[in-house]
């Protein structure tokens, strides 16, 4: 009984964010795979418990052949859905998008009031400072994981997208 208490809270260590400290927390931090680079991988913090969605942001640089990223995975949320934003009406809304095209020698910028990956259903608040792990699925690159940082978003547009019209 003893090793499976060790063993449950060795699997539940793993899941700690602090686990992922390290040099990853730099404003310039960065994933590389193939010909992709994922930079500076962040999320919005939460103010509080009530807030159960959050958005994930990150820019894909693409130094080769055009690649889809298929799908967005993690245990931080109950779903997690790529989403951009479009006006219907005169209103901004999201949609979820299936896949999301990153062109040849190109790049895409997920960012507020545009292209983000929803977070639905946290798990726990996302406290200012927090990391968890997202795993991006790329048609063409395979797997990428990465270690998200949650912030205030200050030093992006300031806009807070969180909040329905």
């Amino acid at each position: 009984m003893k090793l499976f208490s060790a063993l449950l809270l060795s699997a539940s260590l793993s899941f700690v964010p602090s686990a992922f400290a390290g040099d990853a927390h730099k404003h310039d931090d960065k994933v590389v795979v193939g010909s992709l680079t994922i930079h500076h991988p962040w999320a919005r913090a939460t103010s509080s418990a009530a807030i159960k969605n959050s958005a994930a942001f990150f820019t894909i640089e693409n130094k080769g052949a055009a690649d889809r990223l298929l799908a967005v995975s993690g245990t931080v949320a109950d779903k997690i859905e790529i989403h951009t934003m479009v006006r219907e009406a005169g209103v901004m809304r999201m949609r979820e998008v299936k896949a999301l095209d990153v062109p040849a020698n190109g790049k895409v910028e997920l960012k507020p009031g545009g292209l983000h990956i929803m977070l639905i259903g946290l798990k726990a608040p996302l406290k200012e400072g927090d990391r968890f792990p997202l795993t991006l699925r790329f048609e063409k690159a395979g797997e990428v994981k990465l270690d998200v940082l949650a912030e205030r978003g200050h030093h992006h547009h300031g806009h807070d997208h969180g909040h329905k019209h």
